[in-house]
């Protein structure tokens, strides 16, 4: 029966995927959305650093440098992700189909295990059960999003430990599972405990004939009170080793913005949801905002109404049931719940991630309603009931569907309201969900030849969910497994050139936007993660974990970033080259795809103690790098603003609006072209900057030429090229925009490259030379400090966990500048790290150490270590002498 349970969905996947064409059974990879753009990067990366033993807490391939204990705790620590050293980088996302297939399988597995010990009960017809569960509609909706599942493994071993804390007062597997489910994933880890609160709670008060006061409940069941609340305790403090350096982690990205309108009792969708009961009611193409998950199999709906029409469930325990089912639709239907359940933050994408607790307690519900056997324990009334009561409820959800969201979205527009509109199922599956709704009725209340009704049963459940899975994929960007393989060995080879790595040690960045695996890839790929998938330090990073004073610091000086968990290497300049320490720009396009950069300085050089006291500003990219050269002593003009010596508008014809055509554009209503006429003032690269955001980037011109970045930023501000050019000479920059009275703010500068090349030869002069025996965290080398410069530059952010020692002694970190967000908040962020040095040879060593990794080792370890003495002396120990003082009193 266990294996029948992890191979029945573990077939139905294969098929699926064989259907798809996706690896290992075609050429189709799972390259897009967090698949694509996160975890394959992400677990290359730790492939690679752990197989050339190069691996350490700290990273330069995230962004421009960031602790990893975050980012290993949200996306890689599980056991199945071992898959991974078995395939070569090439392949990696063929390991990665094999981790979701063999996932979806051991979600089967534990469910059974769930099933079986839980109600004592065994039989083929549990295999319905465990197989509606780990094809449920929450999987088949995220089942990329691979550390997700295995919340999904653990939830039922959590729940069986449960069961086993108020029947028998043992809290041994309820507290080693809670911990590996937090271990695996804190952030649904974290949804686990909640919902363990709440099944306990239902746990305790099951069974009773009648309504107890709270008083006399909580003394008969203080015991397994007791040891749920000492093993929920226990399960925390062993995942200490996680959850304390992840939390302080946590902090510092953006994930920390308190908005009022997450914590209102707002509702987030209506009856339409009774329609996501029906088989394909979602797919891909909604999958930033849509209603929840709701599907388990026209079976498993059917049970659950049948628990509440069958006359051999007491009416009590319908009741008791009926409250824990609305608590956890009310943790997705309104607002304020669904805030907390989500960690104090509502998703960006990807929303109801916690509808999979709901679907679990529907199906335990379905299974109770299966035993009462209702083919014989229903009379016809009951069964006719139970039929219309699900064609009721199916009819209003699809019925609802047509008008409520519509309704919805035009009293209240919004992003979500319109993604949430056209999200909602076609009518025409009511039929089909009609269809199935009446053919599972006629074969569960069929009392006759059973193998065979459950053989028909399991038959119609697995097309059912494999259906449903396969029609959820509808609008995936598969990917190109043969291409990846291609392009990957490409692009390594172009890095080995240059010995790229983010842990050599003379420690310089990478420029690598222009790589070719974005080939590899059907929908956008915007190269965010490059860096770790290639392992050289570079300067994007896209995650939920990315550090939010880096990538403001980044923003301010012009590099583009659509939102909190996203920077990119698009927007430099030759002095954020330096800043930056990026030695080469790479473009595999070109004939010679290696372009060694003369404002290169060094990992970190000597400055003008000023530079400290400099603050950026949010949305003034090009003051800000002003100010920055004025703080370096660099000449005047340097950066050379052009002269603006026309500028003309005028509607777009169709043609010309045609050009701002680009996917996902933000821009709305009439279009203009508006024109410069510029005169340029220095010899070197052209950058321009909108502080209005209103320039159309996909449009742009250059001198009647194609200028568009490579990555979409329309809607967004950034610093962007316009090429190189030469002093005097006259151009014409054009584009496209929805709001040409915001152009005339927008600035035009060159930098004069002889006056910037001296800059950055002066700063060379006095960089810091590291030792051969530096590392990633632990960096030593010598710098010369003079009267006009007394504060070392290093390019590393200055964020808790670095501290520093000159000549060997001890100094305070003096951050080198301070960045400023507006969006989504006011605030002030340090920037890079500054050493304050003397006058003449400093020997200069900066340490890094994750905040809180120490401690929650410690605590973790105590925790283990007093769960293992209790597990021994209260569950094994105990138990035993118990049972031999009972056999010596039996032959007394």
């Amino acid at each position: 029966m266990y294996l029948g349970a992890f191979l029945i969905p573990l077939v139905i996947t294969c098929v699926v995927f064989w259907q798809l064409k996706v690896t290992p059974f075609g050429k189709h990879s799972l390259l897009f959305s967090d698949t694509g753009a996160q975890y394959v990067p992400i677990l290359e990366y730790l492939r690679s650093t752990v197989t050339h033993g190069q691996f350490h807490l700290f990273s330069f391939a995230l962004g421009t440098g960031s602790s990893m204990v975050p980012l290993l705790t949200y996306y890689v620590i599980s056991p199945f992700n071992l898959l991974i050293f078995f395939f070569p980088a090439a392949q990696l996302p063929t390991a990665i189909a094999w981790i979701v297939i063999l996932k979806i399988g051991t979600i089967g597995l534990t469910m059974a295990i769930f099933l079986r010990h839980a109600f004592l009960r065994s039989g083929w017809s549990l295999l319905l059960f465990s197989t509606a569960f780990s094809l449920c509609g929450f999987v088949a909706m995220y089942f990329y999003d691979i550390m997700w599942l295995d919340a999904l493994i653990w939830l039922p071993i959590v729940a069986l430990g449960l069961h086993r804390i108020v029947s028998s007062h043992h809290f041994g597997l309820y507290t080693a599972s809670l911990t590996l489910t937090v271990l695996s994933n804190y952030y649904l880890g974290y949804m686990t405990c909640l919902f363990s609160l709440m099944y306990f709670i239902y746990l305790t008060v099951e069974h009773q004939l009648v309504p107890t006061p709270f008083r006399e409940t909580w003394r008969m069941h203080w015991p397994a009170i007791r040891q749920f609340i000492f093993g929920s305790l226990l399960a925390g403090m062993m995942s200490m080793i996680v959850l304390i350096p992840t939390g302080l982690g946590m902090l510092q990205t953006g994930k920390g913005n308190f908005f009022a309108d997450n914590y209102l009792p707002t509702p987030l969708f209506g009856p339409e949801v009774l329609a996501q009961f029906g088989v394909g009611t979602t797919d891909f193409t909604s999958h930033l905002y849509h209603a929840p998950s709701l599907f388990m199999g026209t079976l498993m709906f059917l049970l659950l109404i049948v628990y509440f029409v069958s006359p051999k469930i007491k009416a009590v325990e319908k009741t008791r049931t009926m409250w824990l089912l609305i608590a956890m639709g009310l943790s997705l239907f309104l607002t304020v719940f669904n805030t907390i359940w989500h960690m104090l933050q509502q998703p960006a994408g990807f929303p109801f991630r916690n509808v999979y607790f709901f679907t679990f307690l529907a199906i335990v519900t379905a299974y109770r309603a299966w035993q009462t056997h209702p083919d014989q324990t229903m009379n016809d009334p009951q069964k006719i009931l139970a039929l219309l009561w699900g064609a009721g409820l199916l009819t209003i959800g699809f019925v609802s569907a047509q008008f409520i969201p519509k309704l919805w979205a035009k009293m209240f527009p919004s992003y979500n309201n319109d993604l949430y509109l056209n999200s909602q199922p076609n009518f025409h599956l009511l039929w089909l969900a009609l269809g199935l709704l009446l053919l599972n009725t006629m074969l569960i209340f069929v009392t006759e030849w059973r193998p065979i009704r459950i053989g028909l049963l399991g038959l119609i459940i697995s097309c059912e969910l494999g259906g449903n899975l396969y029609i959820a994929t509808h609008g995936m960007d598969f990917g190109s497994e043969t291409k990846f393989e291609k392009y990957f060995k490409k692009d390594s080879a172009i890095l080995n050139k240059i010995d790229a790595s983010s842990t050599k040690f003379n420690l310089h960045r990478v420029d690598y936007l222009h790589s070719t695996i974005g080939k590899a890839y059907t929908g956008p790929y915007n190269h965010y993660n490059d860096p770790l998938m290639f392992d050289y330090a570079g300067l994007s990073s896209y995650s939920s974990t990315l550090d939010e004073q880096s990538r403001v610091f980044q923003h301010d000086l012009g590099y583009f970033s659509p939102n909190v968990r996203r920077i990119s290497a698009q927007g430099y300049t030759h002095l954020t080259d330096t800043l930056f320490s990026v030695k080469y720009r790479l473009n595999a396009d070109n004939k010679h795809p290696v372009t060694r950069l003369n404002s290169y300085a060094g990992l970190g050089f000597a400055v003008p103690s000023k530079l400290a006291d400099v603050q950026l500003r949010d949305q003034t990219a090009l003051f800000n790098q002003q100010m920055i050269l004025d703080a370096l002593g660099a000449q005047p003009n340097t950066l050379a603003r052009a002269t603006v010596m026309d500028v003309t508008t005028h509607k777009a014809t169709a043609k010309e609006a045609a050009r701002a055509t680009a996917k996902r554009n933000r821009h709305q209503g009439p279009r203009y072209v508006q024109t410069f006429k510029l005169r340029v003032n220095a010899t070197g690269l052209m950058h321009a900057y909108s502080p209005s955001a209103n320039v159309i980037y996909s449009s742009l011109l250059v001198n009647g030429k194609k200028a568009k970045p490579l990555i979409n930023a329309d809607g967004t501000r950034y610093v962007f090229k316009l090429g190189q050019h030469t002093k005097g000479e006259v151009i014409t920059v054009s584009y496209v925009t929805s709001r040409p009275q915001a152009g005339y703010g927008n600035e035009f500068v060159s930098l004069d490259q002889a006056k910037y090349v001296k800059l950055a030869q002066s700063l060379k002069q006095q960089r810091f030379k590291l030792d051969r025996k530096s590392g990633v965290t632990w960096l030593s080398g010598h710098v010369t400090g003079t009267a006009q410069r007394r504060l070392l530059y290093v390019s590393i952010p200055d964020m808790p966990g670095w501290q520093a020692t000159v000549n060997g002694k001890p100094v305070k970190i003096r951050s080198a500048m301070h960045a400023q967000s507006i969006i989504p908040v006011v605030k002030n962020y340090r920037g890079m790290i500054g050493v304050p040095i003397h006058v003449g040879k400093n020997h200069v060593i900066l340490k890094y150490t994750t905040p809180g990794l120490t401690v929650g080792a410690l605590l973790s370890a105590l925790g283990a270590a007093i769960f293992i003495f209790l597990l021994i002396a209260g569950e094994w120990l105990r138990p035993l002498r118990q049972r031999k003082a009972q056999r010596e009193e039996d032959h007394s």
